[in-house]
């Protein structure tokens, strides 16, 4: 699953290196300088991390081995991420804002309720396909961060507003059913897809794509208005 690096700007560490010329030097332009080679860092040890937990999983892969690929102190990581699950916390935070931009995405194109919702269960499957384990990780990450807090599932409020959005537009375009409201038709509909994620990390042989496809049928035939068979 594709994942953008942040843009956020961690807290100065006191004990890195810094050139003394550099300290004399005030103003905005020095002040730009030491940011961006903090924003710059923390992205060299974001991605490191994220190409080693492709590689390795995310259990196998150890702070140690992510400053050693990064060539900097396990001392600096920290001054950036205090723990690895703090780089995957980002990461998960991201892949929730990603499934939004995904929905609207398919509300971009012209096509109906049932072929837009096909389209993200679709780029879902290849996005998990092409990162198992990351994706396996990120996922569970999304699931438990729901219960820490006793909210909804984050990802699944991220993309609540987008999907009845695309129920909503079915419905004024005769393409979903009138006699169920959207709200409840979006519930069903993101409760379809969300229990093929949870099969799937049940059981890593579950064979995620075709239940999502099947899921997706089974949305398409429950939301079409009544009297279409």
């Amino acid at each position: 699953m594709e994942i953008n690096l942040s843009e956020m700007v961690p807290a100065v560490n006191p004990a890195e290196e810094v050139d003394s010329i550099e300290m004399e030097e005030v103003g905005p332009a020095a002040e730009g300088r030491r940011e961006r080679k903090k924003r710059e860092m923390r992205e060299r040890i974001y991605e490191t991390a994220r190409l080693l937990f492709l590689e390795h999983g995310f259990d196998a892969t150890t702070v140690e081995q992510i400053a050693e690929t990064a060539d900097i102190a396990q001392a600096t990581f920290f001054n950036y991420f205090p723990s690895k699950a703090a780089v995957l916390r980002v990461m998960t935070r991201e892949v929730s804002e990603q499934m939004e931009v995904l929905v609207d995405h398919q509300l971009a194109h012209t096509a109906t309720a049932q072929q837009r919702i096909a389209g993200f269960a679709e780029h879902v499957a290849l996005g998990i396909e092409h990162a198992k384990s990351l994706a396996r990780e990120i996922l569970l990450e999304l699931m438990r961060a729901g219960s820490h807090t006793g909210e909804a599932i984050p990802y699944l409020t991220q993309v609540q507003e987008p999907f009845s959005r695309i129920i909503c537009e079915g419905q004024e375009k005769g393409q979903v059913r009138n006699d169920l409201d959207a709200v409840f038709l979006t519930e069903m509909v993101l409760g379809a897809l969300n229990m093929a994620l949870i099969g799937w990390l049940n059981n890593p042989e579950y064979p995620l794509k075709e239940k999502l496809l099947q899921a997706t049928e089974f949305i398409g035939e429950a939301i079409e208005p009544r009297g279409m068979h």
